[in-house]
């Protein structure tokens, strides 16, 4: 099978989330989507635990977009070349991994990046803001259609907006909302 990753905080899960998931599915024309909350990140933080955003993710589930649990139950810091290596010795599957356009002004700072790129194709989605740059080196492929939806919904754009107690209706799934609400997190 054909496995895009899409590896994140999931702080919390979002429609864009699932937008991006949906549409790299039917563009790179994979076979599923996992969506893989990370346990902890070199450099980015989180602001509710990891069990609580690997429950909210498990809300998003769809028949072909399905939560890993591969980085969350490693309980220690996250990386990718590790998890792919991991991927490739459990699963005899082709991985993809599913990038935002924002994130390659940082791919530099990843663990053995130029490693990295030789044992998986990183599929890169447009993000609003981020133009893409020349990504025609080896181990990137655009995710595009004449058909694509983009997006500037983020996770941080989704609690600021929790945080002032205004609507995120259109930004994440009524499910999610009440598991945030629930469990009080993000001051909601």
């Amino acid at each position: 099978m054909k496995i895009g990753i899409l590896g994140g905080s999931f702080d919390p899960p979002h429609l864009g989330h699932i937008l991006v998931a949906r549409q790299t599915l039917e563009i790179m024309k994979l076979d599923q989507v996992w969506l893989m909350p990370y346990f902890a990140h070199s450099w980015d933080s989180t602001f509710s635990s990891a069990d609580n955003r690997l429950s909210m993710t498990k809300l998003t589930e769809e028949k072909k977009i399905i939560v890993s649990e591969e980085e969350i139950s490693s309980k220690t810091k996250s990386y990718t070349i590790d998890t792919v290596r991991r991927l490739k010795q459990k699963f005899s599957h082709t991985f993809f991994w599913i990038i935002g356009s924002d994130e390659l002004k940082d791919f530099k700072r990843w663990k053995d990046y130029q490693q990295l790129t030789k044992e998986i194709t990183f599929l890169v989605f447009p993000r609003n803001g981020y133009p893409l740059p020349d990504i025609s080196s080896q181990g990137f492929s655009q995710v595009w259609s004449p058909d694509l939806v983009t997006s500037n919904i983020s996770s941080t754009i989704v609690r600021s907006r929790l945080m002032k107690e205004l609507s995120v209706a259109e930004l994440i799934s009524e499910p999610v909302l009440s598991y945030i609400t629930k469990h009080k997190l993000y001051g909601y």
